[in-house]
């Protein structure tokens, strides 16, 4: 049995920018962590400068977005693009909000099990502090 995800992608501005349908495999020890280790792989600057490596350097947050894309999109199936609608409303187990925050550390990580009515934050669930 497939466990669903959806990644939502806002900006500073709440805008949304895209949504990641992730067919299996969607619970936080293994999509929440995966997540983490794209996005925790480097700075989000503004302006590319020698020969980055994809995953290590991010030319702002849309490159970020695309970059998680690359990294799940691994085979054919399980990753899809959805639309903003779709987000919360096609049986997911838990949706994760992904939220460009340039006054902190560039990015902040929710996650939910009850299709959006309360965000935690994805560190606390990882941690063990929050269990969900």
């Amino acid at each position: 049995m497939a466990t669903r995800a959806s990644i939502r992608f806002r900006d500073n501005e709440g805008n949304f920018v895209a949504n990641i349908y992730h067919h299996y495999d969607g619970y936080p020890g293994y999509l929440g962590n995966k997540l983490k280790e794209i996005i925790d792989g480097g700075p989000i600057e503004n302006g590319i400068s020698g020969r980055p490596v994809l995953g290590e350097f991010f030319n702002g947050f849309g490159c970020l977005v695309a970059s998680v894309i690359a990294e799940l999109k691994t085979t054919p199936g399980n990753v899809y693009l959805y639309t903003e609608r779709e987000f919360g409303n096609v049986f997911e187990d838990y949706v994760y909000d992904v939220v460009q925050n340039d006054a902190e550390d560039g990015v902040h990580i929710f996650v939910s099990d009850d299709g959006g009515e309360e965000w935690h934050d994805l560190d606390d669930v990882l941690s063990g502090d929050i269990n969900i």
